[in-house]
């Protein structure tokens, strides 16, 4: 049984007329006939009742024309499909990112990929930039949302996001924006910290922080969680220093105070494998933006 048959039949009991649907088909008469005879000797039924005047469906001919017409326009629902696929504008994207994209440019990133291609769907885990990372490597995500990765030619990568750190403070310390002159006045304090594990150029960078003012932390706890460190300081466990973003979110017992003059900043960067096949992936990273 091929396609072509079950299309030529289908135009038949339409038309219940050899000639006319021999036309609207662009092919011979005798063609049809013969495809609708070996149609018929494959099914062993008869479909068509015809004599030189009248062609009418059997009753089994009017079973298959109504299974066959579910068939055929399911065909060409999976060619459809199957087009947009091999196009990038159907399909899936896994995406890992890290707590802080949600709250700042992922969401209407994946807005206006939703708006330019809605049949594509996107799967989302908040990851830390570690497992991120071996997500990559081990093709479980198609990309990655992560700070500061090691440079690596395997990989295609784009810095997405730039924005300030603040100093995060219990809400009843006696440091606040009117009297905080720098943060060697903070020296003496415990520090909550990310692990070095998770990220050694983000470690580094916190680090950095207080270096440039000339002492080294006392970590009292490490975690790579933003909302996690934000309750830890809220309970007076130590101070630490987030992106500025989280405070729009925040709900702990927290001040912020800005540092928008020190050199360091808090980045995410997309990271992707370049041998990535999935061409959905070619057009979400058209969306990804690029900071100023």
């Amino acid at each position: 049984m091929e396609i072509r048959q079950l299309k030529y039949f289908m135009v038949l009991s339409e038309e219940l007329h050899f000639h006319k649907a021999a036309e609207k088909l662009c092919i011979v008469q005798p063609a049809l006939s013969k495809q609708l005879k070996l149609l018929e000797e494959e099914l062993g039924i008869a479909l068509l009742q015809r004599d030189k005047r009248n062609v009418k469906l059997t009753a089994a001919g009017k079973y298959f024309k109504a299974e066959i017409r579910v068939i055929l326009d399911q065909l060409e629902l999976v060619k459809s499909h199957t087009r947009l696929i091999q196009e990038g504008e159907k399909g899936e994207i896994r995406i890992g990112y890290v707590g802080s994209c949600i709250h700042t440019f992922l969401p209407d990133v994946l807005t206006e990929m939703h708006n330019s291609f809605p049949h594509i769907q996107t799967y989302l885990n908040e990851m830390t930039s570690s497992t991120q990372l071996e997500a990559i490597k081990n093709g479980e995500l198609d990309i990655a949302f992560l700070r500061n990765p090691y440079p690596d030619p395997l990989y295609g990568s784009q810095l997405v996001f730039r924005e300030t750190f603040s100093l995060v403070l219990p809400e009843n310390h006696h440091t606040s924006e009117h009297n905080f002159q720098g943060l060697s006045q903070l020296a003496n304090e415990e520090f909550i910290l990310p692990t070095r594990a998770d990220g050694e150029l983000y470690y580094r960078v916190q680090l950095s922080i207080c270096e440039d003012s000339g002492f080294s932390p006392r970590i009292a706890h490490e975690t790579v969680h933003g909302h996690t460190v934000l309750n830890l300081v809220g309970h007076g466990l130590g101070i630490t220093f987030l992106p500025t973003s989280f405070e729009e979110v925040s709900n702990a017992a927290v001040k912020f105070i800005p540092l928008p003059n020190i050199n360091q900043r808090a980045e995410i960067t997309a990271l992707w494998n370049k041998e990535n096949p999935n061409p959905s992936l070619k057009k979400l990273l058209n969306f990804i933006p690029r900071p100023e």
